[in-house]
């Protein structure tokens, strides 16, 4: 009877956020105080990119990248070159743009309700923020591809029919690449698998990943050597380069910064390694859980890209895979769980400042110069101070799990 309630009420909360967030969109109060921009569509991600790259480039026999017409200015192909072989018509184009983003919608808030699986009003606020916030409600409007990503890992982390699993994990790494920092699954799908199998996968699987890296597969690595991916600039920032960025618009010298920071990152997130606190979260710990897949796979994705590149903040999308596990702590009285949770909450809602700041006067001109306000530096700054604080946090466990999975498996390899 209790079970019947949660499910009946979570359903409920799915209907009463759906519509919060349609109305959102219906009024222009998403775009014109939540995201900004100076593209006044939506979802701009998926129409300049997959959409864009669907109308403007195909593969020849050779499986090289084409344009379809000869002088078009395309943008530049930020994916894999798999994008290429989704089927593409006019009446497909029609179900893509009209009806694709809001059935993604409502299943991306059903999924996001019943993984956190919320049972108290703790629970319910923290799920509420998590699809309300800003940094998701940008994910949403832009429609990015990552919520594809999202779905795929949540579907590798409750799948037990390996197989689908390691071609799903591929699919997503040959669609962004970036996903390939999530590959430590495999070591805690199975509990019973041999190390010497498990050998032969991880062999298999790098020498794949190789021949595509070393094949020209990825086209946009080369873009990226050359400057010329596009980046977010000072607005919507989730990237350990924020506080540089921030310390550099008032003359400081960024490259000093960006050193310092990157140091004090690293340094921090060592010494929580080695704290006891990280211990008493993962002491007797089963990795071979639905939970702690699903923080493996969302979090290393979410700390490398935090690390190596300056992300828009709806790659924080991530950030929900691992919530799951914080609240099942939570609920075993685990302090330091607890202390994340709580940070966690005002972090989100502290983001409910942040997202508009980058909207409403973020910016004014003086003699034809750009100047930014004062409010949007320093809730940038706030911002980038309190990413800073979580992923050397969340990056210590992760390197703690990702240690401790590989010794189970160099010491089942031994005996």
């Amino acid at each position: 009877m209790r079970h019947f309630k949660y499910i009946t009420l979570n359903i409920f909360l799915s209907f009463i956020l759906i519509l919060i967030i349609f109305f959102l969109f219906k009024s222009g109060i998403i775009k014109n105080y939540i995201v900004g921009g100076p593209i006044k569509d939506f979802f701009i991600d998926f129409k300049n990119g997959f959409i864009g790259y669907l109308e403007c480039y195909k593969l020849d026999l050779n499986f090289e990248v084409i344009q379809k017409i000869k002088g078009e200015v395309c943008p530049p192909l930020e994916y894999g070159k798999l994008i290429l072989l989704m089927p593409y018509n006019q009446s497909l184009k029609l179900f893509y743009l009209n009806y694709l983003p809001y059935i993604t919608i409502i299943l991306f808030v059903f999924t996001a309700i019943f993984l956190l699986n919320p049972k108290n009003k703790l629970e319910y606020f923290i799920v509420t923020l998590v699809i309300l916030n800003p940094s998701t409600l940008l994910q949403i409007e832009r429609f990015n591809n990552d919520i594809f990503i999202f779905f795929i890992l949540i579907i590798i982390a409750l799948n037990r029919i390996y197989i689908f699993n390691w071609l799903l994990f591929y699919y997503c790494v040959l669609f962004k690449l970036y996903p390939i920092v999530s590959g430590s699954f495999i070591f805690i799908e199975n509990k019973n698998r041999s190390a010497v199998f498990l050998l032969i996968l991880v062999a298999f699987l790098g020498v794949v990943s190789l021949y595509f890296l070393l094949n020209g597969y990825f086209s946009f690595l080369s873009d990226i050597k050359s400057g010329n991916i596009s980046k977010p600039g000072y607005w919507h920032l989730f990237t350990l380069n924020t506080i540089p960025k921030v310390l550099k618009y008032f003359g400081l010298n960024y490259i000093y910064c960006l050193i310092f920071v990157y140091l004090a990152f690293f340094y921090m997130t060592y010494k929580v390694y080695i704290s006891q606190k990280i211990n008493s979260l993962i002491n007797n710990q089963d990795f071979f859980t639905f939970r702690w897949r699903l923080f493996l796979l969302g979090g290393n994705i979410l700390l490398f890209c935090f690390i190596f590149f300056s992300n828009y903040t709806n790659r924080e999308i991530f950030l929900i895979l691992l919530i799951p596990q914080f609240l099942f702590l939570n609920i075993k009285k685990n302090k330091f769980s607890s202390l994340i949770i709580y940070f966690l909450i005002f972090r989100y809602l502290f983001l409910f400042i942040y997202g508009p700041s980058n909207v409403i006067g973020s910016t004014y001109y003086i003699d034809d110069k750009r100047y930014f306000s004062y409010v949007f530096l320093t809730a940038t700054f706030v911002k980038g101070l309190l990413d800073f604080l979580l992923m050397a946090l969340i990056g210590s466990i992760l390197i703690k799990i990702n240690y401790l999975v590989l010794k189970r498996f160099i010491l089942k390899l031994k005996f």
